[in-house]
């Protein structure tokens, strides 16, 4: 497992969202593996990207629209609170902006907040961030990000992010339904 921060991860997954047709997934597919089980979202045309024990990540969309759908897992050091959870989030998070280009990504949203929502300490976050120099276009793009970051329930070192993602010209405005209905669709296997 990589270290990773909140959002460098979908910035970079964000960018790349070409597949093959060969790659084509069903429409809410069950993928498992060791550590846990994620169906492909539920609507739309997806692609199965990269797909390892640690990592699933589906792609759609076309050139100028696209969408990522991730979970992928990464090394979580001992948090004592839910406080200390969500400010580790937001840390990562504030920390990814790239050095080498500081012009390029302009923050625009972001909000991080501790969630109840699963038996195991979880935090939910939402951003938006302006590409000012996005590949393949001279129009500035706009990047989403719906997201769930979470312990994973029987590995006290690791955590589980699940990223919904959108890079477009403006704001999907179903973002954040689709985020929560590929969410649910992801369950963390605790091992025994």
């Amino acid at each position: 497992m990589k270290a990773h921060g909140a959002a460098i991860v979908w910035l970079g997954l964000v960018t790349a969202c070409t597949a093959s047709a060969q790659n084509t997934v069903g429409n809410g597919e069950l993928f498992t593996g060791q550590y846990f089980a994620a169906k492909a979202p539920g609507t739309g045309t997806w692609h199965l990207q990269r797909r390892s024990e640690t990592a699933i990540t589906f792609a759609g969309g076309e050139v100028g629209n696209t969408f990522i759908a991730e979970v992928s897992m990464f090394r979580l050091r001992p948090l004592a609170s839910p406080a200390e959870f969500e400010a580790f989030v937001k840390e990562g998070a504030a920390r990814d902006v790239d050095p080498k280009y500081p012009d390029r990504y302009e923050p625009l949203e972001q909000w991080v907040k501790y969630s109840s929502e699963r038996p195991y300490p979880c935090v939910r976050t939402r951003g938006v961030t302006r590409d000012n120099r996005a590949k393949g276009t001279k129009e500035p793009q706009l990047l989403e990000m719906d997201a769930l970051y979470c312990r994973h329930p029987s590995e006290p070192t690791a955590g589980v992010a699940i990223m919904f993602s959108h890079r477009g010209l403006t704001r999907h405005a179903t973002l954040r339904d689709e985020a929560e209905r590929f969410s649910q669709g992801v369950e963390l296997v605790a091992r025994k």
